[in-house]
């Protein structure tokens, strides 16, 4: 398949560098671009040409990493010759002999609902988690048998650039808009995330929000639906009742866990169970492990993830709230008033709704980084207190000063992190930091 190709690394970033190492062991010939990066002085073992724009006539196939732009010029061109361009996910699984692969995406709800599939799994046989979350699927491509689990976290940038990605079950949990400044419309992004069934048969498995269903019926999917609600509904799948989760097929209705045994929070966290349940019993997992796995689950670093309580205030980090319904999602989950830390890198996104959805649980918003005033205007329309401060560290004081017992601090930015970070998690790091020396500081 590769044998004698030409292949163009388009970044050269984690992805890039995972593909370089995979693509060592082929016959070819490997071309290597990012802008970013002064390729020739990079100390890196194995063989590569560093690419020039004049070497793209030769090009056979583009490796693109999920974060570069579709619209970037040399891509303009490649389109225009008829050169193929795939994301990471796409070239693994060109290569993967696997077929129990689990796919999740959506806008929001991915990587916690990846990694509680991924820890019920493991309790049947070896599962890899990969994908946003934990290792790049190119790392592991050495290790995996074809009886193993791979599940995949997939953004909906390494979707748009996937042709023939077929995952044995994919679950998407739920779908509005994100990424614009990226995918330019809602429907560009709702198209590239539905990409996850394009290819699937009736011999595959779709799992979908009850709520997505009218939106799904759009892309004809071919493979045996599967629905989760926080309402009981007709067909297959996972629903909420009077406190209990129960999944149903073929009018067959079984209780698997009572809401009170569940340690994570908010309804959106529901929701992301209900669609580990139905992967799990896909496969054949045991009710039993289904129901232990999931009540010792604490979720996942990073996501309304509990910080500490400080003079009976609590400190929760959402840093991987990038986008405005994940931070409402956030909001809605907690308990009593709410001193809200938000901004960041601007993706286009509206703030509307999350302030006039949020406002009755907001006390105020502290803001700082490229959206700040932007969002402190839409403050000011809904009638929310907001301030405008120059970093988190001037937002976390600020915070502080406002909040009194009974209330949270949430820090969930509902902006990526490039305007100050390089990622959600060194940003959320930061304001563990921060939080650490302020309860070092009340002692």
């Amino acid at each position: 398949m590769l044998k004698n190709k030409n292949i163009l690394i388009f970044g050269f970033g984690v992805t890039g560098k995972s593909a370089l190492k995979f693509l060592s062991d082929f016959p070819c010939k490997i071309y290597i671009y990012d802008k970013n990066l002064k390729i020739e002085d990079l100390k890196v073992s194995e063989n590569f040409i560093v690419f020039e724009e004049s070497d793209l006539d030769d090009i056979d196939l583009i490796i693109k990493s999920p974060g570069i732009y579709p619209d970037h010029e040399i891509l303009k061109k490649a389109r225009n010759l008829n050169i193929e361009i795939i994301s990471d996910v796409e070239l693994a699984y060109r290569f993967l002999e696997n077929k129990n692969i689990v796919a999740i995406t959506g806008t929001n709800g991915k990587t916690t609902t990846t990694t509680l599939v991924g820890e019920i799994l493991s309790k049947e046989r070896e599962a890899y988690v990969v994908g946003n979350i934990g290792r790049g699927i190119l790392d592991i491509m050495n290790e995996v048998s074809k009886d193993d689990f791979v599940v995949i976290e997939a953004s909906s940038f390494q979707l748009e650039d996937t042709l023939k990605f077929k995952p044995k079950v994919a679950l998407l949990t739920y779908v509005t808009s994100d990424h614009l400044d990226w995918h330019k419309t809602v429907e560009n992004y709702q198209n590239a995330k539905f990409k996850i069934f394009a290819n699937q048969d009736e011999n595959d498995f779709a799992i979908i929000n009850y709520e997505d269903r009218e939106l799904a019926d759009k892309y004809n999917i071919k493979s045996k639906k599967y629905y989760f609600s926080t309402s009981k509904f007709e067909g297959s799948g996972a629903f909420l009742d009077n406190g209990e989760i129960f999944f149903i097929e073929n009018n067959n209705i079984s209780k698997i866990i009572n809401v009170s045994d569940i340690k994570i929070p908010g309804i959106h966290n529901l929701k992301n169970i209900m669609g580990a349940i139905i992967i799990a019993k896909i496969f054949g997992i045991n009710d039993n492990v289904i129901r232990d796995t999931i009540s010792s689950f604490s979720g996942v670093e990073h996501r309304i993830e509990f910080v500490d309580k400080i003079n009976d205030v609590k400190y929760y980090n959402d840093s991987k709230g990038t986008n405005p319904d994940s931070t409402e999602v956030a909001i809605n989950a907690m308990d009593g008033d709410v001193i809200l830390i938000a901004g960041g890198y601007d993706k286009g996104a509206n703030f509307d709704n999350l302030i006039k959805n949020s406002k009755d649980k907001l006390k105020c918003v502290v803001l700082y980084g490229q959206t700040a005033e932007k969002i402190s205007s839409i403050c000011n329309v809904y009638g929310v207190k907001s301030y405008v401060v120059e970093n988190l560290d001037k937002a976390m004081k600020l915070s502080e000063k406002f909040a009194r017992k009974g209330e949270s601090i949430l820090f969930s930015p509902a902006c990526a992190s490039w305007d100050m970070y390089n990622n959600y998690e060194e940003r959320g790091c930061h304001f563990k930091k921060l939080v650490r020396e302020l309860k070092k500081s009340e002692t």
